[in-house]
């Protein structure tokens, strides 16, 4: 059960993290149109101060076609990877944070002579630490800096930009912005391992919480749920309830088997009969009423379904104990009552009860062990 409720946070946080995913790349698409109509409308206010000193054709190819077309084809890649391998989680995360530092890149670049928009390498460092992901982070952020250093020192784009080495203040500009970013980072492994701590401590906790609960309402003798279980199910019962199926069984000569051949042998004939409940009734909820006595509760199956099925369970459970071991044969006999509208769960309990005497009467069996 434990299992299963890990496996279950794990498929959540996967699809948070497919959600997170796909804002991601959202922020990409709105990126790449953001900045061809920032570029749009930079050009015509320069224009309008007259500030231009490019002609507009070069200006066009410069600083908007080429920039617009690099952003479209990484977010083309973006598309391609997701459309192409929609299971691949990693394969994508990896992909589409890349993806955007190459965008930034492509901003940065175009427009290096601000040297403040070395801020921009700092989105997709945020966004990648989202993921919580220590590789990933770092992946990105060795991107970061390649991409950072490329563009401020191997491509001069604008030819008004002052080079670094020419300067003595862009050089501190620059180390101090490479400073920055690492801090940055340094800053966004501290959140992942603080932010999975958090996880981990709450996931622990609600373990624990699950695995206590688990102990409140399964029968540890059989691993059958147990009757504080089966009080909690049928005191819901509502209206909507039409169709539910209640079984009421007991072991015959239980008594038999206990005062024979000794309660260690009891209680593996109670296992093995737990066992047999579980496989006859795996799509239904089964229950350890109390010492030899179960109940089963069925749904979505006819009255003459839930027969045969109880039938089987009749002929197995004489199995258990070899033949001569004691007197009688020690069986499950069972009584049936389909739930009515506005029936209490005692009334319920009461109607699968009286219907189990019938037929251990109609058997001709005595109730030793009752």
């Amino acid at each position: 059960m434990v299992n299963s409720y890990i496996r279950t946070i794990e498929f959540e946080y996967e699809k948070v993290s497919k959600h997170w995913l796909n804002i991601h790349t959202v922020i990409s698409i709105g990126l790449t149109i953001a900045s061809f109509l920032l570029e749009l409308i930079l050009f015509f206010v320069l224009s309008w101060l007259d500030m231009m000193d490019s002609t507009l054709p070069r200006y066009m190819v410069k600083y908007l076609i080429i920039p617009t077309g690099l952003n479209i084809l990484i977010l083309l890649v973006i598309l391609l990877v997701r459309k192409k391998y929609p299971k691949r989680l990693t394969l994508q995360t990896y992909v589409v944070s890349i993806g955007l530092v190459g965008m930034c890149f492509v901003l940065f670049t175009i427009h290096s002579i601000f040297p403040s928009l070395y801020f921009l390498f700092a989105i997709p460092l945020m966004f990648s630490c989202l993921y919580g992901n220590y590789v990933l982070t770092t992946v990105t952020a060795i991107c970061v800096l390649i991409a950072r250093v490329v563009g401020d020192v191997v491509i001069i784009w604008d030819a008004d930009k002052t080079q670094i080495i020419e300067y003595g203040y862009n050089s501190v500009n620059f180390a101090l912005s490479i400073l920055l970013l690492i801090g940055f980072y340094i800053s966004c492994m501290a959140l992942i391992y603080f932010e999975q701590e958090k996880n981990h401590a709450a996931i622990k906790k609600e373990i624990e919480r699950v695995q206590y609960r688990h102990g409140m309402i399964i029968d540890q003798l059989t691993s059958l749920y147990n009757r504080t279980a089966l009080d909690e199910v049928l005191a819901h019962l509502s209206e909507n309830d039409t169709g539910l199926i209640c079984a009421m069984l007991d072991i015959d000569h239980f008594k038999d088997v206990n005062d024979t051949l000794g309660h260690l042998v009891g209680d593996d004939y109670l296992k093995q009969f737990g066992e047999i409940l579980r496989t006859e009734c795996a799509q239904h909820l089964t229950f350890r009423y109390g010492g030899d006595e179960f109940c089963i509760l069925f749904t979505g199956i006819t009255m003459e379904e839930a027969g045969v099925i109880c039938k089987r369970i009749y002929r197995e459970s004489s199995k258990i104990l070899e033949p001569g071991r004691i007197r009688h044969t020690a069986a499950a006999s069972y009584g049936l009552t389909e739930y009515q509208s506005g029936q209490s769960a005692d009334e319920l309990i009461q109607a699968a009860d009286d219907a189990l005497y019938v037929q251990k009467r109609l058997r001709g069996s005595k109730n030793n062990d009752r």
